[in-house]
């Protein structure tokens, strides 16, 4: 049985050469410095290893090598690695590996002092053999950090009215606490932080009709303009964007 809600055509196209300005990949991936401190430290990570799942197009990996100092490695099945290539020579990495597999299939030899994923195991339906396979790829005492959306809540209800196909390629059933605090039992893992982060999700991947505009135009309005600032200093399941967890090896 296929456990993917999507395919690899499906991140192709929707990448399709987007090559991201420095600039611009440092203002969305710097958004998270909270907890990529929280992952890395302060210690010197000149002689760590990071590994990403699913991590094409790369701008994470190229931002935290950049800024941290540790040895890049991305694993994903797109085959196109010229914008993961384009993102590291936009973020001045000149040393980073490139893994072309497909991380249900593949098997690993090497161990990553961290691995990260973002926006990768709620788009499967066994999302709980998902996660443990991470751990394939985790050190002794290594740290890793796994980021999903949370589209439950209220979210799950403006997503139905504006964004529906998006929300059809996600398993709500990943986006709980609970699976991360599972996750962690099962695997003797340390919890340094799991919660909610972040704004409303406004945006949208699909063209809008007359109805939908103005539904998108509303929440746009009340968000951006009132509570998404609430929102950050208060996360709430019901509203923000993402659940992150960082978990470490004991």
């Amino acid at each position: 049985m296929n456990n993917k809600l999507t395919e690899r055509e499906y991140w192709e196209s929707y990448y399709n050469k987007k090559f991201a300005k420095k600039n611009s990949i440092i203002s969305v991936c710097s958004f998270y410095d909270k907890y990529w401190n929280l992952l890395f430290g302060a210690k010197d990570n000149s002689q760590k290893s990071l590994i990403e799942i699913g991590g094409y197009p790369g701008r994470y990996l190229a931002y935290l090598a950049n800024k941290y100092k540790v040895s890049p490695t991305c694993l994903d099945f797109n085959s196109d690695v010229s914008q993961i290539k384009k993102v590291f020579e936009i973020m001045e990495v000149d040393s980073y590996d490139i893994i072309i597999e497909d991380f249900t299939k593949h098997s690993t030899l090497k161990k990553y002092d961290y691995v990260i994923s973002n926006g990768f195991i709620e788009h499967f339906k066994d999302y709980n053999s998902i996660m443990d396979k991470h751990l394939d790829y985790l050190n002794d005492n290594g740290k890793m950090l796994i980021m999903i959306p949370n589209m439950r809540g209220y979210i799950r209800f403006y997503k139905w009215l504006v964004d529906y196909k998006n929300l059809k390629i996600h398993n709500l059933r990943s986006m709980k606490l609970k699976v991360f605090k599972d996750f962690a039992e099962r695997n003797n893992l340390k919890i340094e932080f799991l919660g909610y982060y972040g704004g409303f999700p406004i945006n949208v991947h699909q063209k809008l009709n007359s109805f939908q505009k103005l539904i998108f135009r509303g929440h746009y309005f009340m968000f951006k303009r009132f509570f998404n600032s609430y929102l950050m200093k208060n996360p709430s399941r019901f509203f923000s964007s993402s659940i992150i967890a960082v978990f470490e090896k004991k």
